[in-house]
Parts: structure tokens; sequence; C-alpha cells
């Protein structure tokens, strides 16, 4: 593993018009909450003593964003999405700027499906229709949908592409998220299949004691983007001293974290001049 040293950044904001900036020099804090949920997801940044040209262009409607962060040598992406809200304070000299931005929000909230199936086909298939109509969002990894056919011949689908994939995906179980602009499914108990498990240990920049859950384990790591909703991680932990939180009268049969799970919610906090740069991770174990 590479020593993580030198915590760096690099924020690249685009108004609609085209108009660029990079930021990567002044102070920043920021909270971006990445999960399962088919909700957008979300971050709040902070910087400071902004120049007056960044600022008019986060203040531009439909400004995208692009957050990198990590280590000297080994930053990744964090969050990428549209700015929502902007808000502006001081503290002594300092000028805060604080921006809200949603994950695909637009697209997530606009995007409208309208279709009559006029021959049985599959719910793969008819997942696939629905994907191609949220705009300015890709597709991803597309796995947990069941190869059967629809009940849908003869209907018609109408409506907001989001409410529809929400009831097939009751319907059907299976997950749909919106990741870094790009839509993923997958089964609801397991991992997606096609990465290798993020390991973290106490060599890889665990932090404290993993805390183990009804349904898996949650723990903390210096910050560490790769770390995605609907990937796996695995615990290694030598550490007995595990926190049981709230579950002392909880029939858990388990004692320890060490296991592999899959991610349901990953929060990442940072500030590149001083406290957090970490991710927190909560896992269900499979």
């Amino acid at each position: 593993m590479s020593k993580q040293f030198k915590r760096l950044y690099e924020l690249n904001i685009t108004t609609p018009t085209g108009l660029t900036r990079t930021i990567k020099d002044l102070r920043i804090n920021f909270e971006v909450t990445k999960s399962v949920l088919s909700y957008p997801n979300l971050a709040r940044i902070t910087l400071y003593n902004l120049a007056p040209d960044s600022l008019s262009a986060l203040q531009t409607k439909f400004t995208k964003i692009v957050l990198n962060a990590g280590y000297e040598g080994n930053i990744k992406l964090v969050f990428t999405g549209e700015v929502r809200n902007v808000f502006q304070e001081r503290n002594g000299t300092d000028k805060m700027t604080t921006l809200y931005a949603g994950d695909g929000q637009r697209s997530w909230q606009n995007s409208i499906f309208n279709k009559t199936f006029t021959e049985s086909i599959t719910v793969q298939t008819v997942i696939a229709d629905l994907l191609n109509s949220f705009s300015d969002i890709g597709t991803g990894i597309i796995e947990g949908i069941p190869s059967v056919a629809s009940n849908l011949l003869g209907q018609t689908l109408s409506g907001s592409s989001k409410d529809i994939l929400d009831t097939l995906a009751d319907e059907y179980g299976f997950n749909w998220s919106i990741t870094d602009g790009i839509i993923n499914t997958a089964p609801i108990e397991t991992p997606l299949q096609v990465s290798e498990a993020v390991l973290i240990s106490a060599a890889t920049g665990m932090i404290g004691s993993p805390t183990v859950t009804e349904i898996g384990a949650d723990v903390t790591t210096l910050l560490n983007p790769l770390l995605m909703p609907e990937s796996a991680f695995t615990i290694e932990s030598i550490n007995a001293d595990i926190q049981l939180g709230n579950l002392y009268f909880r029939d858990v049969a388990r004692t320890s974290a060490e296991g592999t799970y899959k991610t349901q919610e990953v929060v990442l906090k940072g500030d590149n001049r001083e406290g957090l740069w970490t991710s927190t991770v909560k896992g269900r174990l499979f």
C-alpha cells in the first residue's frame, strides 16, 4: 500500500455555458454521503476565501462539480453532481462559501418514461428502456434483475422514471442507485461482482475498532474513495475490543467484525488543513 501523506484535493467547476474553474489550494471542508438508496448522493462542500469569479460560477444554475481527493500521488473521484444551493458567511477574517450538490439530481427529478408494451418481454428489457430515459446519466453495472418475463403485455408505463423504477425494484427485489453520474442495479443482499473487496485493516488505515451491527458492521478508515455503494469490503481486525453499540440486549451471535461485507453507505469527511480525512462505511454481512 502506498504511503498516505499530504492531503490533497481538486475541485473542478463547469457551468452550463462551458466556463471552467479548478480549485486546489484553498482550504476545503466536505462531507459526501453515498448509499444504495435510489436517491441522489449528497455533498456539502465549504470553501474558504473563494475568488469572485469562482463564486459566480458556483452560483450559476445547473453548474456541475467534480471533487477528487486523497493523498499525494493518489487522488481519486469522491463526488460528481450539480450544485443545488450556495450560502456565504464570514468567520473572523475568513469568507466561507458552502455549497450543496446532488449526484444526478436534475435527471433523477425530471426524467419521464412513457411506453406501451405490445409484446411479451423480459424484466431486464423493461429496466434497460427505463434507464435510457434518464438524461445525462450513464448506465453502469446491471446485476440483480431476474431474467423473467414481465407482466406488462398490453400495458403502458407512464410517469416519473424514478418512481416507476422504484416500483419495479420493490416488485422484483433489487437495488438501484446513482453513483458518480452512473446508474447501477444490484442484488439487495450481495455486492456487485465486478471488483475486488477493499481491505480495511490497521495496515490500510483503519481508525479505532469496528462496530458490530444487526446486519453487519460499521468501520472508519482513512479517506478511501474506493469504498463505494454496492461494492464489497473486508475487515481484518486483531483488536478484540469490538464495540457493540446498543446491541448488548439483542440476539447478536457475532463477537468479531472480521469478515466481508456489502457496502450500504459510505460517508466521506475531509478538511485539508485540520480535523477529519476519513471514510466511514456501513456494511451488510453476506
